[in-house]
């Protein structure tokens, strides 16, 4: 059976208040429409045409190769929106399978049971009984349960208005039959527009899903936020059913490319942005972002942690409140403390930089311990350099090393120190003004004070 996926995606949102197009707002860190496109692959189409009107350019741009487009010109609804890709549905044949870009959280699952039941009647759409049906076209049924027509809220009366069950939006037609009824819509209605729900006057199965919550369309940014609630929620219990422990699946947030592997444990307010993978035994403390990363086996990343583009190897600890950078690996059993930031920063198995430390730029050997308040001076104003510590090396506190500086293996930085030239291994490197005390100066300082005043 061909299926053309058929995505309306041109009305201007005008609820958004904003020029970017409605389909392209991020629900749960993907872009609406991807949803749509992606159930539509997922449930056989093989075929995608979107029909796109208000910030057309921008649509097209973000979907790419990934489908064809049709354009409307001027929106009259959602059956005019249909008749523009006439061309596209003659041209395919077989079904046509009506989505709305603004419906992130239909699953593909739903689609292959509607397509399922759907493919032996001619006209088929997807309705839902919802507790509160304000808004939506109301379906009225006659003798038998049989589907009598749609009726849009604005044209509808008091008692259609009392109807719950709703149209979701979401058709499956034969294509030729599709076309003969949009032949035959008429705007004769209170918003004066041409609308799709007119094409099931003349006979149509209505598949009764289960789940409203699946067909929320997003027209403002309170229900982008309900929409993104779901999905969220959706992947937190995802991966609890996969041995995650989500501690608060209402304040999970991770992106749908993160992968988290079994007996790892999630904190609240925990965001996985795009990317990441945490492996088995790891823990993400409260507070924490993590941008495509890999945090490794049993690692600990303490509260309010930024990590973005880096590698945590087994074993670490991170933070809190640590910030890793671009760049950043962790090769295991590392301690990364309270505010230390790294970037293009390696560190070998077992160095540790416990608190008040950054270092870019960097490329540090094993069991290296760097002191509080250490920074290496990477950058000039004008270019950036690199900074190498060997194996084994003890650089104390409030050590500046002055890039590019190589300290060797098993060498010593005296604390306070600021280091600008290489460091032969097994070495003490110490640049510090000499002390001086000079006994009881306190007490004559304050007495020349007092006498003058």
């Amino acid at each position: 059976m061909k299926i053309l996926a058929l995505i309306l995606a041109a009305g201007k949102g005008t609820r958004m208040k904003s020029s970017k197009p409605k389909v392209l707002f991020e629900s749960a860190g993907k872009p609406m429409i991807d949803y749509v496109i992606n159930a539509a692959g997922t449930c056989g189409a093989d075929a995608v045409n979107i029909v796109i009107g208000s910030g057309a350019e921008e649509v097209k741009t973000h979907v790419g190769r990934r489908a064809q487009f049709s354009l409307q010109q001027n929106q009259r609804g959602t059956a005019d929106a249909v008749l523009a890709a006439a061309d596209a549905i003659k041209q395919h044949g077989g079904h046509v399978l009506i989505l709305c870009g603004d419906m992130p959280l239909v699953r593909a699952e739903t689609l292959v049971g509607f397509i399922e039941a759907a493919k032996v009647h001619p006209v088929s759409f997807i309705s839902v009984c919802v507790k509160n049906p304000f808004g939506y076209g109301r379906v009225v049924r006659g003798g038998g349960g049989s589907v009598i027509r749609i009726v849009e809220e604005k044209d509808a009366c008091e008692q259609e208005k009392k109807i719950n069950e709703i149209n979701t939006g979401i058709y499956f037609c034969e294509s030729s039959v599709l076309l003969d009824r949009l032949s035959r819509v008429g705007s004769d209605n209170a918003q004066n527009e041409f609308y799709l729900t007119d094409i099931v006057k003349e006979g149509a199965f209505a598949y009764k899903a289960k789940d409203e919550s699946e067909f929320l369309g997003v027209n403002n940014r309170v229900q982008l936020a309900e929409s993104a609630k779901v999905l969220w929620k959706r992947r937190a219990f995802k991966f609890m059913e996969q041995g995650v422990s989500v501690l608060d699946p209402d304040t999970f947030y991770a992106d749908e490319e993160t992968e988290i592997e079994s007996d790892t444990e999630i904190y609240p307010n925990v965001y996985l942005h795009g990317k990441n993978v945490i492996k088995t035994g790891s823990v993400i403390m409260s507070g924490c972002r993590i941008t495509d990363s890999l945090i490794d086996e049993n690692c600990e990343i303490k509260d309010n942690c930024y990590i973005t583009e880096s590698k945590v190897g087994a074993g670490s600890s991170v933070g809190p409140m640590a910030q890793l950078r671009p760049g950043t690996v962790l090769e295991g059993e590392n301690k990364i403390g309270n505010f230390v930031e790294t970037k293009k920063a390696v560190l070998g198995l077992g160095s540790k930089a416990s608190h008040l430390t950054y270092l870019g730029d960097a490329e540090i050997g094993r069991d290296v311990n760097i002191g509080c308040g250490t920074i290496t001076c990477n950058y000039d104003g004008i270019s950036k350099y690199k900074t190498v510590i060997e194996d084994g090396v003890f650089v104390g506190s409030d050590v500046q090393l002055v890039a590019p500086v190589k300290i060797g293996r098993g060498a010593l930085l005296a604390a306070g120190s600021t280091i600008t030239k290489d460091v032969p291994e097994d070495s003490l490197a110490m640049t510090r003004a000499e002390m001086k005390v000079k006994e009881g100066w306190v007490s004559r300082w304050k007495n020349a004070k007092n006498k003058g005043k």
